[in-house]
């Protein structure tokens, strides 16, 4: 005899099915229709950039979030620096006193919550958010900023550059006018590099190889009270691993030292740093690995005052 329950069952599946499956093309039809409505007009980018024009400082930074919301970047005032970058909501924007988000809240998935909870500690809103359209615009303090004492970079032309060997011997890189040219024909100079996923200005600062050390030291540089060193592989050569050895970076202030490991296979920002710097302290910081192969090194040098 035939099992009419479980007849009847099999009977409502197709129904189920097609229910469903009707839920879902609804859905995506309202999805389809309701997204032109997130999209911002071009006269709110403009509006945007005539507030920025009029009321920012010197120092200020435009913060996007989403941070793939790059055609802002289109009307943002030249010369105010604009940030959006994958993990961007966590940056602490140190060389920043005020930071500016433009924000798109309705687009969809964006994070909002969680991108509120990673930039709010530290940070205090001036005035009240402004609407244009679908762009939210809001200025804060960044209570995580400091005076920037020195940098390598804005020294360039002053650092002296040179390959050192075990023995204490060197090898001179002289400035030939944008850069540091060495006898191995590799230079250190002032570029644009992408360290895990963020474009960073920093000193271009490729290993020679064997015990060798690639060494930029800084003339005399005034008192600070930390110098910070970031350095990492750019582009895609931190997941290289055939063939090529761990690099170790030093930073040396007077003498005293602190290393990081930059291993094989990983792509990351490494960091280290020293305290109390006096005033004309010799600092110089070093590169080494004993196979570099495929290797491109950024490096960024900062000296800090105290946070306000």
């Amino acid at each position: 005899m035939t099992d009419a329950p479980a007849t009847a069952a099999q009977g409502r599946w197709p129904l189920v099915e097609g229910a469903l499956v009707l839920a879902v093309a609804l859905w995506a039809l309202g999805f389809q229709l309701w997204l032109p409505s997130t999209h911002v007009a071009e006269a709110d980018y403009q509006a945007v950039a005539q507030v920025l024009a009029a009321e920012a400082q010197p120092g200020d930074v435009v913060l996007l979030h989403p941070w793939w919301t790059e055609r802002a970047r289109l009307f943002v005032p030249e010369g105010l620096p604009v940030v959006g970058h994958l993990f961007s909501d966590g940056d602490d924007l140190v060389q920043h006193p005020r930071v500016w988000v433009l924000d798109q809240p309705r687009l969809p998935r964006n994070g909002e919550g969680s991108f509120w909870a990673r930039f709010l500690p530290s940070r205090t809103e001036v005035g009240s958010e402004r609407r244009f359209g679908n762009l939210s615009l809001r200025l804060f303090t960044n209570g995580r900023s400091r005076p920037l004492v020195f940098s390598a970079k804005a020294l360039l032309p002053q650092l002296h550059v040179y390959l050192e060997n075990p023995d204490g011997s060197r090898q001179e890189c002289p400035w030939t006018g944008n850069a540091h040219r060495c006898p191995n024909g590799k230079y250190v100079a002032a570029e644009w590099h992408e360290v895990h996923f963020e474009p960073r200005p920093c000193l271009r600062f490729d290993a020679p190889g064997g015990p060798t050390r690639l060494v930029v030291e800084l003339p005399p540089v005034p008192a600070a009270d930390e110098v910070v060193l970031h350095t990492g592989y750019t582009w895609e050569r931190a997941s290289y691993v055939q063939g090529v050895t761990a690099s170790e970076v030093g930073l040396e202030v007077n003498g005293r030292t602190t290393t990081v490991t930059l291993p094989p296979g990983v792509e990351a920002r490494f960091s280290t740093q020293q305290t109390a710097v006096p005033e004309g302290a010799q600092v110089r910081a070093w590169l080494q690995s004993a196979n570099p192969t495929a290797r491109e090194t950024c490096l960024e040098l900062y000296g800090y005052g105290r946070r306000p």
